[in-house]
Formats: structure tokens, C-alpha cells, sequence
């Protein structure tokens, strides 16, 4: 758990960014896709952070009450 944020910050923008550069190279749309790939990797990452939070803080409600 203690690796699981760190990993999701670093891979999930890495690999929106290479989507959207393989994106751009067969559109022809240089750099706008790697951009937004970039983008779409965080919000992602933003995203799987916040339900690993709601899980962590559910787990410690379900202890706190036995």
C-alpha cells in the first residue's frame, strides 16, 4: 500500500502520455494528443487515489466500530 500512490502518479501519466504520442504519430496532430494523454493519465491516477482513500477510510470506520 505504502508504494501504491507514488506508482500511480508516476505510471498512469507515462502511459497517457506514450497513447497520446502513438496517437499524434498516426494523426499527425503533434503535440496535442500527448498533451491530453498527459492529462487524461493524471486524472486517472486522481481518480484510482481517491477510491484507494474511500477504501482505506472504510476499512478503519468497519474497525472502529467492533
Amino acid at each position: 500500500m505504502l508504494l501504491t500512490i507514488p506508482t500511480l502518479l508516476l505510471v498512469a501519466p507515462l502511459i497517457g502520455f506514450f497513447m497520446g504520442k502513438a496517437a499524434d504519430r498516426w494523426l499527425k496532430t503533434t503535440p496535442w494528443l500527448s498533451f491530453v494523454g498527459l492529462v487524461l493519465g493524471f486524472v486517472a491516477a486522481g481518480r484510482e487515489i481517491w477510491v484507494i482513500i474511500c477504501r482505506v477510510q472504510a476499512e478503519q470506520e468497519g474497525e472502529s466500530r467492533r
